[in-house]
């Protein structure tokens, strides 16, 4: 904010801030649309770019109203413009009636100090708005926490960001109200974002840490940041209801007795009894009601305080509590559900017992031995949609990491050498706070964490056990015996050690070989699998080698039966006409032979166009003896 030279009225006016208010506008709107649009993942960096957005939007809403209002006070009370129709024709009764109505609407229109009244609450209304739903966005985000890195700049970051802020509220405290009348309004705003880059820091510097209490610190600068802007809100809409001050003596609407809190001294209750008194006529100095409360304030609260000390006394518990009752330090009762009358605090405390409470934790370490916190909770909160998708932590696959398997050595014999071989193991212990009231004294006063003590107490046995099993033993071990003894031995440990909790069953869900080895066992066995198909597919061949060959061996050995059979036929059948030729010759003599020699004669000749003529026969005999072929057998061709 800068000053320039007086004006008439003494008063510095802050050129330079409307400059100022427009880029803290820029700025928040870029931060909102940012998240809005969808351009920033929604958590974590959604949730701070919406909380930086709701401060600059409050930044901007009070430098932009402070110099609204500046420009509106320089300028001073704005010209009355009077308007008054002459020589206006009478016209019809409906026509009349409206340029009646606008003959009254338009001075006041026109003499409406857009300027001075509504521009300064416009401009500190509207960012106001947004600043609340920014906010509000913010709280509704929810998201798993930013990495280290993230924490450890937005904290430093943030840190550094409230040093321009502070110099910048003691320049504008160090104003006088006659130079820059907003100053002190100004000063008090520009309180918010130095509170809230502050506690913003903090929380990212305290979650940088692993302290668990970061979210407190974001919420009380969400809700200082939400109430100072609602409180701007009421303040602008207040002006639709009450009477404006004169332009000369009004200041901007962007107030707020929230923000003016935000200071290392006791509040000045004077000037806000001056303030409501200039402003509202209401003197809360001369008010009986408000003196009687004054003098009847402190029996009031000193009454009120001891009320609420002997409350300390009455204990209500719920059906799954109980709590061990110490009177000045001693154990005295153990109380179940109900209501309990007792010594109030510090003369009578109660420790809290879990009553019936059944809890499920796996066995399972990190690799710096701590447990594996993040894990528990997640085997401890199973809630969800029964219909939805399993969780993680419901796949049964060991070809997968999973949270809850430990890893422990196994010995293990391989080639006839010792070795050592890496075994996972899925196991749960199911445990409660015994019911007894000895169980319930022993729980409070002998052990600090159950969990703890029961997760080290299994997991030392597991260790024990692996170390005196091979591998062979381990997976092809007994489940129920294996888990029947475990069971009866760690409660027998926890009975020595008096911790009172009663182990009620023990969960093996998976014991196998680690998920680094999935890779080479499905080698292995897709090795055997080749091997099987390999097998398979050389026996199927032999077979079919093998018929193949006793089918062609089938097939010649029938077809050289069958031609032997039929040389023998043939052989026969030659016999038998050489048998019957032989002796139609000793019958017959010459004319065998002649008709044999016709016959072959006739086969020889019987594709030739043949004509035999005797010429020992007379012409008057004319006896002709044609020994062709019919007409079918022999075709003369055509000349």
């Amino acid at each position: 904010m800068s000053s320039l030279d007086e004006d008439s009225n003494g008063e510095k006016p802050p050129t330079q801030s409307w400059l100022l208010g427009a880029g803290f506008l820029f700025v928040a709107l870029v931060l909102f649309g940012a998240v809005w649009l969808g351009e920033t993942p929604v958590a974590p960096l959604g949730r701070l770019f919406y909380q930086l957005a709701a401060i600059f939007f409050l930044g901007g809403a009070g430098l932009l109203a402070a110099s609204l209002t500046a420009a509106a006070r320089r300028r001073g009370p704005p010209e009355r413009h009077i308007f008054a129709r002459r020589g206006a024709k009478p016209l019809l009764e409906p026509f009349d009636t409206l340029r009646t109505l606008y003959d009254r609407l338009r001075p006041i229109a026109a003499n409406i100090d857009w300027q001075g009244d509504w521009y300064p609450i416009l401009a500190a209304s509207l960012p106001s708005l947004l600043a609340l739903y920014a906010i509000y966005s913010a709280w509704t985000i929810a998201g798993p926490n930013p990495s280290d890195t993230f924490d450890e700049w937005v904290a430093v970051g943030l840190i550094i960001a409230a040093f321009p802020a502070l110099v910048f509220e003691r320049r504008l405290a160090q104003q006088s109200d006659r130079h820059v009348p907003d100053a002190p309004s100004l000063a008090r705003l520009f309180r918010v974002p130095i509170l809230a880059f502050l506690a913003l820091g903090t929380a990212a510097g305290l979650r940088w840490l692993g302290v668990s209490q970061w979210p407190l610190m974001e919420h009380f600068a969400d809700v200082v940041v939400g109430l100072v802007a609602a409180e701007i809100v009421l303040r602008c809409a207040a002006f639709f209801f009450i009477p404006l001050p004169p332009i000369e003596t009004r200041k901007s609407p962007a107030d707020s007795v929230i923000a003016g809190l935000i200071r290392l001294q006791r509040p000045n209750l004077a000037a806000f009894n001056a303030t409501v008194r200039d402003r509202l006529g209401i003197d809360f100095a001369r008010s009986w009601a408000l003196a009687y409360i004054r003098r009847a304030a402190l029996p009031v609260l000193m009454i009120m305080a001891l009320f609420c000390w002997l409350l300390t006394g009455v204990t209500a518990l719920g059906l799954n509590e109980r709590a061990v009752y110490e009177a000045f330090g001693r154990p005295q009762a153990v109380f179940t559900p109900g209501l309990h009358l007792h010594l109030p605090w510090p003369f009578g405390v109660l420790r809290p017992v879990e009553y019936g409470v059944v809890r499920e934790i796996p066995i399972v370490f990190a690799a710096n031995g701590s447990v594996a916190a993040d894990q528990t909770d997640e085997f401890q909160a199973r809630g969800g949609d029964i219909e939805g998708a399993p969780p993680p932590s419901a796949d049964r696959l060991w070809t997968a990491d999973h949270p809850s398997e430990a890893s422990y050595l196994v010995a293990s014999a391989s080639n006839g050498r010792q070795n050592f071989e890496v075994a996972d193991i899925d196991l749960r212990i199911v445990y409660r706070i015994g019911l007894s009231d000895d169980s319930a004294l022993a729980a409070v006063y002998n052990v600090s964490s159950p969990e703890t003590m029961v997760r080290a107490s299994a997991g030392r046995m597991l260790a024990r056990y692996f170390a005196r099993y091979t591998i062979a033993d381990v997976l092809g071990q007994n489940r129920e015996a294996f888990i029947g003894g475990f069971q009866r031995e760690l409660q027998a440990r926890l009975a020595a050690l008096n911790t009172g909790i009663e182990v009620m069953a023990v969960v093996v869900e998976a014991i196998h070989p680690p998920s680094g080895a999935a890779a080479s066992y499905q080698g292995v066995q897709a090795a055997a699998i080749r091997a099987q198909v390999l097998i398979a597919t050389a026996r199927a061949n032999a077979v079919t080698v093998v018929k193949q060959a006793q089918q062609t061996a089938t097939t010649t050995r029938d077809e050289a039966a069958a031609a032997a059979a039929e040389n023998v036929d043939a052989a026969k059948t030659a016999t038998a006409l050489f048998a019957g030729d032989r002796q139609a010759y000793a019958i017959g003599g010459a004319s065998f032979v002649f008709e044999r020699r016709l016959e072959h004669l006739n086969k020889a000749l019987a594709k030739l166009p043949l004509t035999v003529i005797d010429h020992r026969i007379s012409r008057d005999d004319a006896l002709t003896l044609d020994q062709r072929p019919g007409p079918s057998a022999y075709v003369p061709d055509e000349q």
